[in-house]
């Protein structure tokens, strides 16, 4: 395996290494060595991970342990669930699609303001208004 490939599924799951007595949880551990996978490069950002039941089967642990730590690499936007896919390694990519919605978001409230007939500055004060109100309520 070179640098520039990533590791397939059944190299993926030799990459964790549970101790069932250490007193560190299992969904802990396993959060702490795909994170030092990311670190290491060994997982790439994009890289599916293998599927809960893959790795529950192989490391011989509920499917749940699984799922917990993939919740929680989730939440701290290290992980990314793609429907259809699986999980995916997050990266700085994995915030490329917030600019694109709120853009998507802007056309259609630019195209809505024009057919009811709002002229640009009508717009644009609308967008400060709304930012002002915004700003005022989260640094109550």
């Amino acid at each position: 395996m070179t640098h520039d490939e990533p590791p397939k599924n059944d190299q993926l799951i030799d990459l964790f290494v549970l101790n069932t007595s250490s007193g560190i949880p299992i969904y802990r551990q396993l959060v702490d060595q795909i994170k030092q996978a990311i670190q290491m490069e060994l997982l790439l950002e994009n890289q599916q991970l293998p599927s809960v039941r893959q790795l529950a089967k192989a490391l011989q642990i509920n499917p749940m342990t699984i799922s917990k730590a993939f919740a929680q690499l989730e939440l701290e936007d290290v992980l990314v669930r793609k429907r259809g896919v699986g999980m995916l390694v997050a990266g700085q990519q994995s915030h490329a699609e917030i600019p694109t919605q709120v853009n998507d978001s802007l056309n259609q409230l630019i195209k809505l303001s024009r057919d009811h007939n709002l002229s640009d500055e009508a717009i644009m004060t609308l967008v400060q208004q709304a930012l002002s109100v915004k700003l005022k309520g989260t640094n109550s």
